[in-house]
């Protein structure tokens, strides 16, 4: 399938938006381009929600014939089984994932362009034909494993699996708790079509939402991207490390990676840059957060500066702030190793998001 996405990708035009030369910021005429695309975006994603369920259920009513259920017998108990209805209702679902698919990659696209991230030369670049594709995918990239960064190292592999698991049927989960609620409260005085139908605002919901955190895992990437590259011109004139102060490069992101608890893409970019830029090897079984912001604590201020400007770096690029990681900004504040509030931080991520920049962090750090 991917050669597929890959040639819808390939259809796509660049439509000219007015962009500049700062690919982290954003000008008025990007954000205007960049929110109606998002909205027709989310707008579709909805509408493909609710037909789903209409073009499910209509056909099922109007013409029962089709969906005549076919007797089984298993261990001497006859089950009626609704295998048409069951087999429309896969094609239904693959259909509605393809096109989902399509959207979304469409978002990356078009919210490419407008940022000024790819333009006619270089969209064919298999570099970034595969980040964007990868966008639409929602594809992880954990590539950084290559580096011995390990976002899950302590994690309950088992909980983690039921709770992603969970997350995928949030939407079917939603309707039948719904339709149990209105079957509760109504009971048989709701004729069973109205139950059927009450799921059209629920996976118009759903897919709606599912668009949006798309549309903001995209700008996202595609702004990450670009502020990464601005950070390794100022690290290269901040000054390079000694070889025997490398180690704490490779400990921060682990440091990254444990409060993020993801496979992210610019968490992997962000390492890929530093490891390369320093010259770091791969190293694994090394982590001890204590012994880390002990030596981070001791460490040169130069060196310091760096380290603190990646984790802050780290918690915005991807545009979000979880409790997990206001907590661990409330030890790096007690230990008088940042000034930061989690209002300040939210700040920054929201600046990030919006293309303003965060060009106070850069300056205090960095310089």
């Amino acid at each position: 399938m991917r050669r597929v996405y890959s040639l819808f990708y390939r259809l796509l035009p660049v439509i000219k938006v007015n962009v500049d030369d700062e690919l982290y910021l954003l000008n008025e005429d990007e954000i205007a381009a960049i929110k109606k695309r998002e909205h027709i975006a989310i707008v579709i994603s909805a509408i493909i929600g609710a037909l789903g369920v209409i073009l499910l259920y209509v056909p099922y009513y109007l013409f029962p014939q089709w969906f005549q259920p076919i007797p089984f017998t298993l261990m001497g108990k006859t089950f009626q089984v609704p295998v048409a209805f069951i087999l429309y209702s896969v094609l239904l679902v693959a259909i509605e994932i393809l096109l989902l698919t399509f959207l979304n990659i469409w978002c990356a696209h078009e919210i490419a362009v407008s940022t000024g991230f790819l333009n006619y030369e270089n969209k064919r670049h298999p570099e970034k034909h595969n980040l964007l594709l990868d966008i639409g995918l929602e594809k992880k990239n954990k590539k950084v494993l290559s580096y011995g960064i390990d976002p899950l190292i302590g994690v309950n592999r088992k909980a983690l699996i039921a709770w992603n698991l969970l997350f995928i049927l949030k939407a079917t989960l939603t309707n039948f708790l719904f339709r149990f609620f209105i079957q509760r409260v109504m009971g048989r005085y709701l004729v069973r079509a109205i139950q059927d139908f009450a799921g059209i605002p629920i996976f118009a919901f759903w897919n709606a939402y599912g668009t949006r955190t798309i549309l903001k895992e995209a700008r996202v990437i595609i702004m990450g991207q670009n502020l990464i590259e601005l950070l390794m011109n100022r690290i290269k004139y901040a000054g390079g490390i000694p070889d025997d102060k490398k180690s704490i490069i490779s400990d921060t992101m682990q440091y990254i990676a444990v409060s993020k608890r993801d496979f992210h893409q610019n968490h992997f970019l962000l390492t890929h840059n530093l490891f390369e830029f320093f010259g770091i090897e791969e190293r694994k079984g090394h982590w001890d957060e204590k012994n880390y912001l002990s030596e981070l604590k001791e460490a040169d201020p130069a060196i310091r500066n760096q380290c603190l400007f990646i984790i802050l770096l780290g918690d915005l690029l991807d545009g979000k702030i979880s409790a997990r990681e206001r907590v661990k900004l409330k030890n790096l504040r007690d230990l008088g190793l940042v000034e930061y509030s989690d209002m300040e931080m939210k700040q920054f991520t929201k600046d990030f998001l919006e293309g303003r920049g965060i060009e106070p962090l850069l300056q205090k750090y960095l310089g």
